[in-house]
């Protein structure tokens, strides 16, 4: 079975690895570029390094980052009064030097990808959702539009989100192999992640948003525990772009895309009001490995 999950965040890697733990598929992992950026001359891709990292299971305590890293480097910055509260650790320096580097010298994001997978020695297929340059951006009362990084980490993502943009979205191409993988698929999983910050920038590159609204199975998983994400602003950013609460706004933010919604247990009763879409209603805490693969099971046996 050939499977090509939608992937940001700490949801998506975890999700992914329970995916990669089913021996019977074959799976492409597409992840948003939108929350990439410039830090200290680095290129760096968050969410594609927090996929990488948890598929290897070298993932820090938090979801994200190398467990076990020091940062020696990021808070040796404040002797210079560097502004170091992105802070990367020394393993991550490392790949994120490799990454800039390579990029600089001609390759694609998408080929310094596949090279960083490679040496964690990882089965799936991690791609980003495009090589060209797509950025998320933040409008918020006090200041306008600001970066996504300034928004999610200098600010802790505190700021109420008024609108969002993809800022080179409506020129940007998919990355090579990506609608390949998305037109042989059975199955296509979105990802438990936040969908205006994580999936809504995979889908603002037209070329992909038109693949997955032409395919015959698309199934997402909401983010949402009671109502709320367990970690993380998905129901506060949903809730000021105007999407109803709970997983009636989950279902809005995939409106014409998905065929089936996959709800916890605890959001039972919301889903019962849930109409338009088939619902799957189950565990979906995968922080653990076996619990995310049983999750993948029994969405690929539905």
């Amino acid at each position: 079975m050939k499977v090509v999950e939608l992937s940001g965040g700490v949801g998506g890697g975890r999700m992914a690895r329970g995916l990669q733990a089913v021996p019977s598929i074959d799976l492409t992992v597409v992840v948003n570029v939108g929350d990439d950026e410039d830090i200290h001359g680095l290129h760096v891709s968050t969410d594609l390094d927090t996929v990488t990292y948890t598929l290897a299971g070298v993932e820090g305590p938090d979801g994200w980052g190398r467990v076990g890293d020091t940062f020696v480097f990021n808070d040796e910055l404040t002797r210079f009064g560097v502004d170091n509260r992105f802070r990367l650790g020394d393993l991550d320096l490392a790949l994120n030097l490799f990454r800039t580097q390579a990029l600089a010298a001609g390759k694609s994001l998408s080929a310094v990808t596949a090279e960083i997978v490679n040496s964690f020695d990882i089965r799936a297929n991690v791609v980003p959702a495009t090589d060209d340059s797509l950025r998320t951006e933040v409008k918020v009362e006090r200041d306008g539009w600001i970066r996504f990084q300034e928004y999610f980490v200098m600010r802790a993502n505190q700021d109420e989100v008024e609108e969002l943009r993809y800022t080179g979205s409506e020129t940007a191409h998919p990355a090579p192999g990506v609608l390949d993988a998305i037109a042989t698929a059975d199955v296509i999983v979105i990802a438990p992640s936040n969908p205006p910050l994580s999936i809504w920038p995979i889908l603002a590159i037209d070329e992909i948003r038109h693949a997955i609204r032409s395919h015959q199975r698309v199934v997402a998983i909401s983010p949402l525990f009671g109502g709320k994400a367990m970690k993380g602003p998905a129901h506060r950013v949903m809730a000021s772009l105007g999407l109803p609460a709970g997983n009636a706004g989950v279902m809005e933010a995939y409106t014409g895309v998905i065929d089936t919604l996959v709800v916890d247990n605890q959001d039972a009763d919301d889903a019962r009001r849930l109409d338009g879409v088939d619902v799957m209603v189950t565990d979906t805490r995968i922080r653990e490995t076996a619990r995310a693969r049983e999750l993948a099971e029994e969405i690929l046996a539905r």
